[in-house]
Parts: C-alpha cells; structure tokens; sequence
C-alpha cells in the first residue's frame, strides 16, 4: 500500500462535517412531528441518514450511501408531503452534496490526466 492509498482511507472532515449537518437536520423535523399522526414515519425517515457515518472509513461506500440516501429522501419528501416529510428536503440536499465538497478528488473522479487519443 503506498503513500497516497493510505492517506484517502477515511472522507474528508468537511465531507464528514456536512453528513453530520444532515443527521442534526433530521433530527429537528423528527421532534417537530412526533407529537402527531405521522411520528412514527418521522421516525423511521430520520434513523438512515446517519448511516453514512457509520462509513468515513471508506469514501466509497460512503459517497453512494449519501447519494442513495438524499435521492430516496427527495422522493420521500415529495411523495410524503402532505404529511409533513418535505421538511426533510433540506437534509436530502445536504446529503447529496456531502460526497462532493471537500478539496481533493472525490471517490467518483477519475485519478491523472486522461490521455490524448489522435
């Protein structure tokens, strides 16, 4: 393994900082709506979103659960409105642009120059 392996083996702290936004920005809604009908859905939409930082370890499988995660909440959000769950739009942005903020290159990238083909 060499240097630079070792060095991108966890995300990026502003990576991780802006999934730890989304999993308090979950938390508010959730407290908002238990009091009602829907707490329970409330609920169970705000406990996955801290899944991705359960993997800071690897930027992979952390930029693909952030990316599922926010896609499937901006749905819930949509489709769920009615009842309350496009509160949690803003986390579903947050977590669509966690695995792309942060100064080097992001998991999806692609490493050195792309040749030049003639």
């Amino acid at each position: 393994m060499d240097a630079e392996a070792r060095t991108h083996t966890r995300v990026h702290g502003l990576q991780y900082a802006v999934a730890v936004l989304a999993a308090l920005g979950a938390a508010g809604p959730c407290l908002l709506l238990m009091d009602t009908a829907v707490g329970g859905l409330a609920l169970v939409t705000a406990a996955p979103v801290a899944a991705p930082l359960l993997l800071a370890r690897w930027p992979f499988a952390f930029a693909w659960t952030c990316l599922l995660l926010g896609a499937g909440l901006c749905v819930w959000a949509f489709v769920g409105a009615m009842g309350g769950m496009s509160f949690f739009l803003p986390t579903a942005m947050l977590l669509l642009i966690a695995p792309a903020v942060g100064p080097r290159p992001g998991p999806f990238t692609r490493r050195g120059r792309p040749r030049r083909t003639r």
